[in-house]
Formats: structure tokens, C-alpha cells, sequence
């Protein structure tokens, strides 16, 4: 019995094992199984190395910058910069984007708008609002030492041509050839000067104007500072003071006029300025404080001489002659030799003696001639300036001396006369 047992209990395990397969273990194979990828139609096949597009993308935005520095050059040069750009630039910016695997429209656009903008914006700035910065006028003075307009052109050029116009007439011109951007020019002004730009009284009269043109075309203009070109004298005058010691002796105190400092002014006042009593001119006291009008500076190119004389012919004394540079008057002194002074209002000149302050007065024995009327006259030639406006005039400021008259008075007043 129970070997009959046995064998039907092994008999069903066998059959049990043949008709039931294990399922845990067939899932498990089913599941790790690798499932293939199923591919896009319409998906490109990457051609190129992400780093490859990436230089190549970087490579057209190069371009594109390089191109919009040269645009500005502006022209038909500028316009062929801007076509080839767009077409490299933008084309290496496509092809980055098709090496990486896809185009992405909207971001294409974008860099296309972009491109366009960098590229084309300095041309078309240069084109809608013309710039002449590529020409420049500077550093205009005046050269006194030649009397000359001095200035710089600055820009990439060969050669440039040059006018001094006023009131829309050419005064003058000519052309310069360029050496390493920067010109210097050297206009004598007697070539173009066609009278004063300010009044006395600083309104402007007139302008003058530089107009410089490149060998590319570029134009440029400058106004000349008005004050540069105030040069011709039209007015002058004279002023002085006596020189008077004063001793003590057993009789008291007594006065011996030793002479007088004299000074000039030659420039431009308002009509009507004149001499004045005590030996003084009124536009030595318009620059006094609280006058109504002020002494303006004037640089000139004149040269003046002054004589002291008696009004009934009497030779009396000239001053050495004086030259106006600019704004620097020099002469010779009689006493000293070489001198000069600053122009501005009246000018103290030189004399035959040195008084007590350490002055230079003219000598009562170089010109006194007994009581009567004194006239100081100003000799006065404008040079330099053109054969219209190298003008000369004479100005006669008139006062009285006394000196031996018996009134202490009236030997101490200067009236005019």
C-alpha cells in the first residue's frame, strides 16, 4: 500500500510540473527585454559635433559685429560690408542650427532679426543722419609771432580741401595733402581778413567760418571764436600824470615838476570817448567800478608812436615805437632798453627817468616849453591785415600845462584844450 502511494503522489508532481509553466520567472525575462526606439520621419540625423556648431554659430556673429564696425564707413562701401555680412553671417548661423540637429524657427528668426539690426543699423544711421566724424577742425588759435589763423584737420584721408568763408563769400582756399590723420594749416590773415568779427563793445559784427572738405567726400564746418578775429584798431588815446618832488630848505617846502608817466590805449571804444581834465580820458574811467561800461581786451596787430608837443609847432618828444603782438605791447626805452607790457586798457610807457616809485617818466626838458596847450598825439597803423583794412589814423588828446604859472593852482590843473 504504501509503495503504490508513493508512486501515485510522484506520478502527479510529474504531471503538475510538465503542464504549468512558471509565471513569475516569463514576465520577468519579458520586462528587462530592451524595446526598440521607434524613429521620427521627420527628424534630421545630427551631421556635425556640438561644439562644431558651436564655433561655427560664433563664427557668424563675428562676422556680424565686424560688419557693422565697417558699415559705418558708410557709402557704397558700407552698403557692400552689409550684403555680404547678412549672407555669411546669417548663413553660418542657419547651418550651426542644422549641425545641431533641428531648426528651431522661432530662435532662427530671432537671430536673423537680430543680425539684421547689428548689421544694417550703423549703415543706415550713417545714411539717414550723415556724421562727419571722420573729419574734424580743432585746436584753432592764432599765431602772433606770424599773424597767422593756425588749426588741425584730423580724420583718415589723403588730402583735404579748405575755405575761410564770411557772409557766404569765399575769402579763401586752398588743399593740403594728410600725414598720419593730422594736418596742421597756417592761414597768413592779411590772405582773408575782411574786418573785425566783434564792436568795442563785444556785439558781433560778422563771422568767419572754416569749411573743410575730405578726399572721401566728408564735410565738415567751424565758426571761428569772434574774439580771434577782432584785430583792426579803429580808436585811441592817451592819459598822464605829472611828476612832481617835493623839497625842504630853510624856506619851507617847495615843488619841482620833473615831468609825466604818460600811457596809451589803441583798440575800440564807443564814439564819443575822450580826453578828460587832470590829464585823464574817459574810457580809463568807463573800466572803474560801478561805470556803465567796462574796458574789454583787444589783440591786435598795430604799431603806434606817441609825441608830446606844444600846440605851436614845437618839436617835443616822441616815444620809441610800440608794437602791438597780440596782447603783449613792446618797445624800446629810451632809458632802459628792451620792455614790453600786457594789453589791456592803457598801456604805462617808458621814459627818459626813473622817478622816486621806481617809474619811467618823460622829462620836463624833453618836451616843456613853457605854459600853454600840450598835444599827445597818437600815430597809430594797423598791419598785417590786407591791403583794405591796413589802415592808419592819428589821434590829438589835448591838455594844458602851466608850470610856471605864479597860481599853485592852475600850475597844478590839467584842463583840456
Amino acid at each position: 500500500m504504501g509503495g503504490l502511494l508513493d508512486k501515485a503522489n510522484a506520478v502527479k508532481d510529474t504531471e503538475i510540473s510538465e503542464g504549468e509553466p512558471v509565471p513569475v520567472k516569463a514576465e520577468t525575462k519579458t520586462a528587462e527585454a530592451p524595446q526598440p526606439v521607434a524613429s521620427k520621419p521627420n527628424s534630421p540625423t545630427p551631421s556635425g559635433s556640438p561644439d562644431t556648431a558651436m564655433k561655427l554659430s560664433l563664427g557668424g556673429w563675428v562676422i556680424i559685429l565686424l560688419g557693422a564696425i565697417l558699415s559705418l564707413q558708410g557709402g557704397a562701401w558700407g552698403f557692400i560690408v552689409v550684403s555680404i555680412v547678412l549672407i555669411l553671417g546669417i548663413g553660418a548661423i542657419v547651418q550651426a542650427d542644422r549641425m545641431r540637429g533641428g531648426l528651431n524657427k522661432p530662435k532662427l528668426y530671432a537671430s536673423v532679426g537680430v543680425a539684421l539690426l547689428i548689421a544694417s543699423g550703423p549703415y543706415a544711421l550713417v545714411m539717414i543722419f550723415p556724421s562727419n566724424a571722420n573729419i574734424a577742425i580743432t585746436d584753432v588759435t592764432i599765431d602772433e609771432d606770424n599773424d597767422e589763423l593756425d588749426f588741425a584737420i584730423r580724420g583718415s584721408f589723403s588730402s583735404v580741401d579748405i575755405e575761410i568763408q564770411s557772409g557766404g563769400e569765399i575769402l579763401w582756399e586752398g588743399s593740403e595733402d594728410m600725414a598720419n590723420d593730422l594736418e596742421r594749416i597756417n592761414i597768413p590773415i592779411k590772405d582773408f581778413f575782411d574786418g573785425n568779427t566783434e564792436d568795442y563793445d563785444g556785439s558781433v559784427l560778422k563771422t568767419y567760418t572754416i569749411h573743410a572738405t575730405s578726399s572721401n567726400g566728408n564735410e565738415v564746418e567751424l565758426e571761428i571764436n569772434s574774439r580771434h578775429l577782432t584785430r583792426q584798431a579803429m580808436n585811441g588815446g592817451v592819459q598822464f600824470t605829472p611828476y612832481v618832488s617835493t623839497s625842504n630848505s630853510g624856506d619851507g617846502a617847495s615843488s619841482t615838476y620833473e615831468g609825466i608817466r604818460v600811457e596809451a590805449f589803441v583798440g575800440l571804444f564807443a564814439e564819443g570817448e575822450k580826453e578828460m581834465d587832470d590829464g585823464k580820458h574817459s574810457y580809463a574811467a568807463s573800466g572803474s567800478s560801478g561805470a556803465t561800461s567796462k574796458i574789454r581786451e583787444f589783440s591786435g596787430q598795430q604799431i603806434y608812436t606817441l609825441t608830446v608837443s606844444k600846440s605851436d609847432g614845437s618839436s617835443g618828444y616822441s616815444h620809441p615805437e610800440v608794437t602791438l603782438d597780440g596782447d603783449v605791447a613792446k618797445w624800446t626805452s629810451d632809458f632802459s632798453g628792451a620792455a614790453s607790457s600786457p594789453v589791456f586798457g592803457f598801456v604805462p610807457l617808458s621814459g627818459t627817468a626813473l622817478d622816486d616809485n621806481g617809474f619811467e617818466y618823460i622829462e620836463s626838458d624833453q618836451f616843456f616849453d613853457g605854459d600853454g596847450c600840450y598835444d599827445f598825439t597818437l600815430e597809430v597803423t594797423n598791419q598785417n591785415l590786407g591791403a583794405t583794412h591796413s589802415t592808419s589814423f592819428t589821434v590829438v588828446n589835448s591838455w594844458e600845462i602851466n608850470w610856471n604859472h605864479s597860481n599853485e593852482e592852475q600850475r597844478n590843473s590839467y584842463p583840456t584844450c
